[in-house]
């Protein structure tokens, strides 16, 4: 916080700028969840590395819910969706942490579902396509 004339601002660090990114990991997954009165029965999984300008890299994880409603129905809504950087500051990609970030995803994409405000529920036994890596 600075203080000038007994007016206190804060200096916020710009918000970073992707110009870069990269699926490592993405599958389908039979879901549920009611959001904004609409049921969505299938989630998009995804681990993503992110490059800034830099060249500085991140690890996101994402869920995003759509509605399935037949087996050619993969739209992806962009209104149901969480996300979360775990992993920031790499300079290149780390295959060891790439793996070890795939061996957690399940828990903590579970662990951010509460934040989407909605019921949802991934079935991570019922997978509706194969997992894709990069």
């Amino acid at each position: 916080m600075l203080k000038n004339n007994n007016v206190q601002s804060v200096i916020q660090k710009p918000r970073r700028t992707w110009v870069d990114a990269l699926d490592i990991y993405s599958q389908y997954f039979h879901a549920h969840c009611n959001s904004r009165g609409s049921e969505r029965r299938a989630a998009l999984v995804r681990l993503t590395a992110l490059k800034d300008a830099e060249g500085v890299l991140a690890y996101q994880i994402s869920a995003s819910f759509m509605p399935f409603e037949d087996e050619e129905d993969f739209r992806v809504p962009n209104d149901v969706l969480a996300e979360r950087i775990v992993h920031d500051g790499m300079k290149k990609r780390a295959k060891k942490k790439e793996e070890e970030l795939l061996s957690v995803i399940r828990d903590e994409i579970d662990a951010l579902l509460p934040s989407l405000r909605a019921e949802a529920e991934i079935f991570w036994d019922r997978p509706l396509r194969d997992a894709r890596y990069a």
